[in-house]
């Protein structure tokens, strides 16, 4: 179940970031004109990038390896992820592989972040409740 709890979110996290980054470039060049099977096709990779990389969270949890062999395994696959995608979405004739190698570590930089405020929560709410329960 929590795999596809994680295959969910990815999902949605994936299609999320696809149609902002589709939005951002679209109003950046004014003659870019997409079709609507043109956008469909951006929304499956979307879809299938998330789902891919959802699960891949659980390399975080192998308690035999070292945190940072960890992110650097998880940030690896999700590149290799994310270059496959753009590969089948044509994402690096339109950005180039630059700006789609940015935009992937801004948008694991901003996860990131999001992540480590909601586990921060959920750390003082357990410590709250072990508290309570002490008393």
């Amino acid at each position: 179940m929590r795999v596809v709890r994680m295959i969910v979110l990815g999902i949605l996290i994936g299609l999320s970031c696809s149609y902002i980054l589709v939005a951002l470039s679209i109003s950046q060049e004014p003659g870019v004109v997409m079709t609507g099977g043109d956008l469909f096709e951006q929304i499956i990779i979307a879809a299938l990038l998330g789902a891919a990389i959802g699960p891949l969270s659980l390399i975080l949890e192998l308690e035999r390896l070292p945190f940072v062999l960890q992110l650097a395994l998880h940030f690896l696959s999700i590149t290799a992820l994310t270059l496959t995608a753009g590969y089948f979405g044509n994402w690096f004739d339109n950005f180039g592989i630059v700006n789609v190698l940015i935009s992937e570590v801004i948008i694991y930089i901003i996860i990131w972040i999001m992540l480590t405020i909601l586990q921060k929560k959920d750390i003082k709410q357990i410590n709250k409740a072990i508290k309570q329960r002490k008393e």
